[in-house]
């Protein structure tokens, strides 16, 4: 195999070029491809039943759903519907890690919190969304069910 004087490389500028040139094609390509965030927001059918759904009757914050995520993007949208007993009232947040993303809801209302996760949380690591809840007042539980989690930038 043989190379041409004219295809050597010419120095570190001339090199600087072209992984500046490569960069942009990446990016180029990158732009062309359907946007596959979406994928992560995919749940199965959840169930409607509220008496079925995950809940706490304590009187401190206690998770009621959980999993974990890969960081892949600097922030997280997590909607979650949210339920109280009759005669209860409580509140509901999400966390990444165990910090609270966004302000807690009112139970029996919808939480939907988009937020930068927070540096405990660095793209390509795994981390913890945890949905808490806590009974304010009167003798029920507060539940939530997850309809929605997804990357976001």
């Amino acid at each position: 195999m043989s190379i041409r004087l004219d295809q050597l490389p010419r120095g570190a500028s001339w090199l600087a070029e072209q992984v500046a040139d490569l960069k942009t094609a990446l990016a180029q390509l990158r732009a062309q491809q359907p946007d596959m965030a979406a994928a992560d927001g995919l749940l199965a059918p959840q169930d409607t039943d509220t008496t079925r759904w995950p809940q706490t009757s304590s009187t401190s914050y206690a998770p009621v759903a959980r999993c974990y995520n890969v960081a892949w993007k600097r922030g997280v949208r997590v909607m979650a519907a949210t339920t109280v007993a009759s005669g209860t009232t409580g509140q509901v947040r999400v966390t990444v890690n165990g910090v609270q993303l966004g302000a807690a809801v009112p139970a029996g209302t919808l939480l939907d919190v988009t937020a930068p996760l927070p540096a405990s949380a660095p793209i390509g690591t795994q981390y913890l969304i945890a949905i808490e809840a806590v009974r304010t007042s009167g003798a029920g539980s507060v539940g939530a069910q997850v309809q929605l989690i997804r990357a976001t930038d």
